[in-house]
């Protein structure tokens, strides 16, 4: 049985709770519903094939012709959470709600196909990076496709947005309300706007370095670790989709560019290395816990089948790790 992770904001009940003059109440009392359905595991990629025999989508589809579709859309983290999305329009629809709601539809991450030699997610390559982002309802223009980057950290501003509550000062995320809506387009400074690029990060599991990715229209920049110990990669999007060659060396001055505003939006190596530290206090905590039972409980996680071949050869290899740049007051 799939689960489904449905956001229904009343623009009414947030508004009192928003501060602000009379105008921003009145607005919001007049704002529709927001339904937010996010579905797991959805290359956004797909969304750019309308109608086809080989991967049926109707719903998206449906979407699609009936509202705006953001091209280059992508997940600032992983998290999991399956829908049956198109049982959510159907409803809507029978309770005669369809035209009173805005209604987005994005997904947690997309599923490398063993692209890249690789399957499952946590990568930042296009196929698990790269998100189906769609918009339909009152106010949003049908039938718009927008080619401007974008990130699943601008959904919660948009829908704050729509609601007529006034933005916080300093979210990482910025309202599409502006690229999707002509009616809001001109009550937005130009300041508000959505920024050239977007960030995405991911410090999980299955992973030996923080790995981050800054995306223009042209390129992709990745990053790992602090930048230096692990060589970056450099895609240009337009000429090479499927992110086959890394043109880093070929292009040292975009490269720099890169990096250089990645640096100005985070400080990542610095991050990196609070994360590493992190994991290793961590596991040494949770090494503790586990007393004189270590070695088997850590034979039966979720390992690779090598590793009840060589046990030891594994447990030396975290010691190791643990060992390694380790600040002395973990130990």
């Amino acid at each position: 049985m799939l689960l489904l992770w449905v956001s229904v904001v009343a623009a009414l009940a947030l508004a009192v709770l928003a501060p602000g003059a009379g105008e921003q109440r009145r607005r919001a009392a007049k704002a529709p519903n927001v339904v937010l359905v996010v579905s797991d595991s959805f290359d956004g990629r797909l969304t750019f094939h309308p109608g086809s025999q080989v991967v049926k989508l109707p719903f998206i589809n449906f979407m699609k012709t009936r509202g705006t579709s953001f091209l280059n859309a992508y997940t600032n983290s992983p998290i999991c959470c399956p829908s049956r999305a198109g049982e959510i329009i159907l409803a809507l629809h029978q309770l005669d709600l369809l035209q009173k709601t805005i209604v987005i539809y994005s997904s947690d991450h997309g599923e490398l196909a063993m692209e890249h030699r690789q399957f499952y997610k946590m990568s930042m390559y296009e196929a698990s990076a790269h998100v189906p982002l769609l918009m339909m309802g009152p106010g949003i223009k049908a039938g718009l496709q927008v080619s401007n980057v974008v990130s699943l950290v601008d959904i919660y501003p948009t829908m704050l947005d729509i609601a007529g509550i006034p933005l916080p000062q300093n979210l990482s995320g910025y309202s599409l309300l502006p690229l999707s809506s002509e009616t809001f387009k001109n009550e937005h400074k130009v300041k508000n706007l959505h920024p050239p690029w977007i960030l995405s990060e991911f410090h999980g599991c299955n992973v030996n370095a923080s790995t981050y990715m800054l995306r223009t229209n042209h390129w992709k920049y990745i990053a790992y670790s602090d930048g230096a110990s692990i060589l970056p990669q450099l895609f240009d999007l337009s000429s090479d989709p499927d992110e086959l060659t890394n043109v880093a060396v070929k292009f040292p001055e975009i490269t720099y560019s890169l990096d250089q505003k990645l640096h100005s939006i985070i400080n990542y190596p610095k991050v990196s290395a609070s994360v590493h530290q992190y994991n290793k206090e961590q596991f040494i905590k949770w090494k503790q816990s586990i007393g004189q039972n270590y070695s088997n409980v850590i034979a039966n996680l979720r390992w690779h089948q090598d590793w009840q071949k060589e046990p030891r050869k594994y447990e030396n290899a975290i010691d190791q790790w643990l060992k390694t740049h380790m600040n002395p007051r973990a130990v």
